[in-house]
C-alpha cells in the first residue's frame, strides 16, 4: 500500500461536523464485493438518520407541519427507539439491477450482522464500536471503526430523533406507511424512504435515491421479533490455517 495516499478525506454533515473516511479504508472495502454493496446501503441509510444532527439546530419545520403528520412523527421515533432484537432475511436491489439477499440479526444499536447467501457470500458484523467484513464465512475479517462511518450518527439520531424539518412526505397505505426524509439545509443531496407496517410500527424496509437518482432497495422479510438475541448470534468465526 502507498502510504502516501493515507490521506482522509471528509464527509460534511454540516460545516464544523465532518466524518473522515481513510482511503485505505474504502480500498479494504471495495474487495468484499457483498459485503461493500450491504454496507453501502446500510451506510447510506445511516447518513439520512444522521441529518438528524443538523436538523435539531433548527426550530422552523418547513416540511412536516399538518398536526395529524407530526403525530405519526412522534409514532415513528417511537417505534425506531423502542425496535426489539429482530431476525430474519433480507433482499437488496441495487442501482444496476442486481439482487442480493441473505439473513440478518439486529440487537439494536450495538449489535448487527447480515450474511449473504444470494449475490455474494459476504458476512458484515457490526460489534459496537467496530464493523467487520468476511468475503467468506471464516475468512480473516476486515475491520473498520464504527466511529469512522456515519453508523455512529444513526444510533445518536435514533437516540435524539427525527425532527419535522427532515421530513419531505408521508404516505399512509391501507397496510404500511412510508415517510421520505432529506437534508433540510439542503447541502447533502438525494433522500431516504423508510417504510413502515401499520400494525406494530415495524421498519421494514428502507429505498435510497442518490444524487444521480439511483436506488437501492433493502427489504426485511420473515421478521421475527426476540425478547433477547443470543450474543453468540455475532460471534465473528475466523478458520486457523495449518502451519504445514
Amino acid at each position: 500500500m502507498n502510504n502516501s495516499k493515507n490521506k482522509t478525506a471528509p464527509i460534511a454533515l454540516r460545516p464544523h461536523i465532518r466524518l473522515h473516511i481513510r482511503p485505505h479504508i474504502s480500498q479494504h472495502i471495495n474487495q468484499q464485493k457483498g459485503g461493500l454493496a450491504f454496507l453501502m446501503a446500510l451506510m447510506l441509510a445511516a447518513f439520512f438518520f444522521a441529518l438528524t444532527l443538523a436538523a435539531a439546530a433548527s426550530d422552523t419545520a418547513n416540511g412536516f407541519t399538518l398536526e395529524q403528520d407530526s403525530a405519526w412523527l412522534g409514532r415513528i421515533n417511537q417505534a425506531l427507539q423502542a425496535m426489539p432484537p429482530l431476525s430474519g432475511r433480507f433482499q437488496q436491489k441495487l442501482p444496476n439491477g442486481a439482487h442480493a439477499a441473505g439473513v440478518y440479526a439486529i440487537d439494536w444499536p450495538n449489535r448487527l450482522r447480515f450474511a449473504y447467501d444470494i449475490g455474494g457470500e459476504s458476512i458484515v458484523t457490526v460489534k459496537g464500536k467496530f464493523v467487520a467484513v468476511q468475503e467468506v464465512a471464516g475468512a480473516e475479517p476486515n475491520w473498520f471503526p464504527v466511529a469512522l462511518t456515519p453508523l455512529a450518527g444513526l444510533r445518536q439520531a435514533i437516540s435524539d430523533g427525527i425532527s419535522a424539518d427532515m421530513v419531505s412526505g408521508f404516505t399512509l397505505r391501507d397496510d404500511n406507511y412510508s415517510i421520505t426524509l432529506h437534508d433540510p439545509s439542503e447541502e447533502l443531496p438525494g433522500k431516504a424512504e423508510l417504510f413502515f407496517t401499520r400494525k406494530g410500527d415495524r421498519l421494514y424496509a428502507w429505498q435510497l435515491t442518490d444524487v444521480q437518482n439511483l436506488v437501492t432497495l433493502v427489504r426485511l422479510s420473515e421478521i421475527i421479533t426476540h425478547d433477547a438475541l443470543p450474543r453468540s448470534t455475532f460471534d465473528i468465526i475466523e478458520n486457523e490455517e495449518d502451519d504445514y
